[in-house]
């Protein structure tokens, strides 16, 4: 028997049935969210104030706010909302513009 003079070997070849694959493709969102900016508490030192009175486990103090209209309003920090603030008082939830607080204070034997 005569070797061939140039010998090729090729990879197999196998020939497979395509299945057609129903896909459902979930859209994606290309949305960039931007915060808006407009509807924030101006001064650092109360938004951080208010955050820090915010957390579950500073909830339980009461604070009294100092309100730029001299009105004080006594209560605990319940939720903050962009520039709104929601306080418990007593019974009550009362709805406040972080921007109009001028300063917070604990309150004491209350």
């Amino acid at each position: 028997m005569e070797e061939p003079i140039l010998f090729i070997s090729s990879p197999p070849v196998y020939f497979t049935e395509i299945v057609e694959v129903k896909e459902t493709f979930l859209e994606e969102s290309t949305s960039v969210f931007v915060p808006n900016r407009t509807d924030r508490i101006i001064d650092q030192v109360i938004a951080r104030q208010l955050n820090y009175f915010s957390q579950p486990v500073n909830q339980f103090r009461t604070l009294v706010f100092h309100l730029s209209n001299g009105e004080k309003v006594v209560g605990k920090v319940d939720e903050v909302m962009g520039s709104d603030v929601k306080i418990k008082s007593a019974n009550q939830f009362i709805m406040i513009n972080g921007n109009d607080i001028n300063t917070i204070t604990i309150a004491n034997g209350i």
